[in-house]
């Protein structure tokens, strides 16, 4: 390979990971028509981002981002800006519940934590921003998973569903009622279905009509709704997530 066919590798590389803005699933046609490439160099670069974990390719057919690039350093996390429009409301949500508040986007087949505000309790979740998660046995995971588009969702249901604990769906016919529920009532409750003893609810986050993340509230189950009940709850996180999304629409403008 010459240095100057090695240099348009990488610039046809960035150029289709700018493709993925939107944190839509696209394939490889639509890729190169996108970006004016042939399709066979396309699937290269393709596969070479695969190989390194940067995209992953649903059941679809369809390419989507994952973390990866955050493990490469705190410039490269899905949007830097974020953390700190998100990081005052994570506070007040702790300082209001008491209990452990979350900011997650979606990573391929998991939930990614990018940002997290500790409980002042003691006995509280154990996460860290960068941990991923199983989208169908979280509350964030399934609400990331509900206003997902319908390929992505399909290519969940058609994967097992791994059991964490007794309550955990594993039958993708009630994991897809489960996601119908979440979009009637616009939130997402999880009851020990990742870990014993965990609860946790979670609304979407949207800009300009496109889901960006999941906002929510965590702790031990006996003690989560002890402060305030599960409707004061949601109610919070439903203003929070409405405050997020204005600071992100006028810094559009």
């Amino acid at each position: 390979m010459s240095s100057t066919e090695g240099v348009h590798s990488v610039v046809h590389a960035i150029r289709i990971l700018e493709q993925f803005q939107n944190g839509e699933g696209l394939n490889a046609t639509e890729i190169s028509q996108r970006i004016g490439i042939p399709r066979a160099t396309t699937y290269r670069i393709l596969k070479t981002l695969i190989l390194h974990h940067i995209l992953i390719q649903g059941s679809d057919k369809k390419y989507r981002l994952t973390l990866r690039l955050m493990e490469l350093g705190n410039a490269a996390l899905a949007i830097p800006s974020l953390q700190q429009v998100v990081d005052p409301f994570l506070v007040s949500l702790v300082e209001e519940t008491e209990e452990t508040a979350h900011f997650s986007i979606l990573d391929g087949y998991h939930v990614g934590y990018i940002a997290k505000k500790e409980s002042p309790h003691p006995f509280r979740m154990l996460s860290y921003v960068g941990w991923r998660g199983p989208l169908h046995a979280t509350a964030s995971g399934k609400v990331l998973l509900a206003y997902s588009d319908e390929g992505v969702i399909e290519s969940v249901l058609n994967r097992p569903l791994q059991a964490y604990t007794q309550n955990t769906i594993t039958d993708p016919f009630t994991l897809k009622r489960e996601l119908q529920k979440i979009r009637s009532f616009k939130f997402a409750s999880e009851d020990e279905e990742l870990s014993e003893g965990l609860a946790c609810i979670s609304v979407p986050v949207f800009l300009s009509e496109n889901q960006i993340g999941a906002l929510s509230v965590s702790g031990p189950k006996e003690r989560i709704t002890h402060k305030v009940s599960k409707e004061e709850i949601v109610n919070l996180l439903h203003q929070r997530s409405k405050s997020i999304t204005d600071i992100l629409n006028y810094g559009k403008k």
